[in-house]
């Protein structure tokens, strides 16, 4: 059973042509929360960056994105609501 478990979500509203609207419509939400009963329901508190999973994974997310995108999106921690 893993130890963690993490979800990135690019969140972006109704359009077309996504990939140009990404850098500047995206939420970018990251979550990486224990995988054992003391998890919160609160899980705004588990908020990190894409980068911050990235480290943790060695995995490259947001790997399609032009270089500059990816770098700031992925900087990111999203203080947005979480209801």
């Amino acid at each position: 059973m893993p130890a963690r478990v993490w979800k990135v979500l690019v969140i972006l509203p109704e359009g077309s042509d996504d990939l140009s609207r990404i850098a500047t419509q995206a939420r970018i939400l990251a979550v990486d929360t224990p995988n054992d009963n003391s998890v919160s329901a609160d899980w705004g508190q588990y908020r990190v960056s894409v980068d911050a999973i990235e480290n943790a994974t060695g995995l490259d997310l947001l790997s399609k994105l032009p270089l500059d995108v990816q770098a700031r999106l992925e900087a990111q921690v999203d203080k947005g609501p979480t209801r």
